[in-house]
């Protein structure tokens, strides 16, 4: 009765750590697949710290006629309202806010004015346009956003080394979790599969004694050889 109430536990205990590998190895390969699926989805969610507030974009529409010329910005926030407007006429003149009156040039050319916005996250966006001034003429177009905006002369090597050491880690810590799962279920299989009959035989002194009292009985003594 003891050996069996011995049996029942080990195939529980062996069920319970085969259902705990098990687990663990569906638990590895489910997040690896998510890993190899959507890379950057997976990291994002699980950095969430790391994402950058969004910056506003700068535009604006313009209108010249004769020598004067008029700015109306249709520029979009980003996360954070804008707190900074500022504009460049292009003849070394500037103004602030975000409905600057109209400007009169002296001569008639083509000028770059270009609108520099801020946010309250500090956050930056440029926009440019090439404003013709006609004497007795009306001209009219849209700004384009700025491409030089936001490149600088440093090459910063972290927004590259953090993704790929992320990345190794986080492999490395599912080759090693496989590995432990693999384990563990081996355990609780080697603890649940069937074992090969044995037979206990408990043997007292007594009984050792009478056996080779039995084995000396029957011993043959042999006749000496002839001289």
């Amino acid at each position: 009765m003891a050996f069996l109430k011995r049996d029942h536990v080990e195939l529980l205990l062996g069920i319970g750590v085969l259902a705990l590998g098990l687990g663990l190895l569906v638990f590895t390969f489910s997040h690896a697949l998510a890993i190899a699926s959507a890379p950057g989805d997976f990291f994002r969610s699980q950095f969430p710290q790391n994402q950058t507030p969004g910056g506003p974009t700068a535009s604006f529409r313009w209108d010249a006629t004769d020598f004067n010329a008029t700015v109306q910005d249709t520029s979009s926030q980003g996360d954070s309202a804008i707190n900074s407007w500022q504009w460049d006429f292009g003849d070394g003149t500037r103004s602030g806010g975000a409905t600057p009156g109209p400007h009169r040039y002296s001569n008639a050319s083509v000028y770059q004015v270009s609108l520099i916005l801020r946010d309250a996250n500090g956050k930056e966006s440029r926009a440019l346009a090439q404003v013709q001034v006609v004497p007795t003429q009306t001209r009219s177009g849209e700004s384009v956003g700025d491409p030089t905006a936001g490149l600088t002369a440093g090459f910063d090597l972290s927004g590259i080394l953090q993704p790929v050491a992320v990345t190794f880690l986080t492999f490395g810590m599912y080759v090693v979790l496989t590995l432990v799962g693999g384990a563990i279920t081996r355990a609780g299989w080697n603890m649940i599969k069937p074992k090969p009959e044995t037979i206990r035989v408990r043997l007292k002194p007594k009984d050792l004694t009478r056996a080779m009292e039995q084995d000396s009985a029957q011993v043959v003594v042999l006749p000496p050889p002839p001289s």
